[in-house]
């Protein structure tokens, strides 16, 4: 019920956000229209009575200088604050990433030194008295087999006294 409930404002939100986005390039068309008919037509004057558009033609040109001189004042200013946040994103970064690394190395640190721990006392032991358990095998089955050897001689020289003796 809860996602029945906020599709609709989503669907709205969304449907804002595009009605926004036509506004502006609708905006942005008019506006590059507006400034190629406005070259056109001072062209067009300056071509056809250039003594009587002339003044005209020259104030339209210092209202365009003056436009355009304050366009890029606007546009250093907008770098200086993009700097600005640049240097803040930069600050708050080092800020934030230096506990983090330094959280990491700790947790690396203390993982070797859990690993060397249960290395030294579990796992080195537990070899080591393996390693005596397949020695100790290996010597009995020698034994055993040393034994069966000996049986065997044993067994076969008491036939061989036997088979002598009538």
């Amino acid at each position: 019920m809860q996602s029945s409930e906020t599709a609709p404002e989503d669907n709205q939100t969304a449907r804002g956000a595009g009605n926004i986005s036509r506004f502006i390039k609708l905006g942005a068309a008019l506006g590059i229209l507006l400034i190629l008919g406005l070259m056109a037509a001072a062209v067009v004057m300056a071509l056809a009575a250039a003594d009587t558009w002339g003044p005209v033609i020259r104030i339209v040109r210092d209202v365009m200088l003056l436009i355009l001189l304050l366009e890029s004042a606007l546009l250093i200013a907008a770098l200086a604050i993009l700097m600005l946040q640049l240097a803040g994103f930069f600050v708050m970064l080092r800020a934030e990433i230096k506990p983090v690394l330094e959280n990491v190395r700790e947790t690396a640190r203390l993982g070797k030194a859990t690993a060397t721990f249960v290395n030294d006392n579990a796992v080195a032991p537990l070899i080591q008295f393996k390693s005596f358990l397949a020695g100790l095998l290996a010597f009995l089955r020698e034994l055993m087999r040393i034994r069966g050897l000996l049986t065997s001689d044993d067994a076969t020289s008491e036939t061989l006294d036997e088979a002598d003796a009538p």
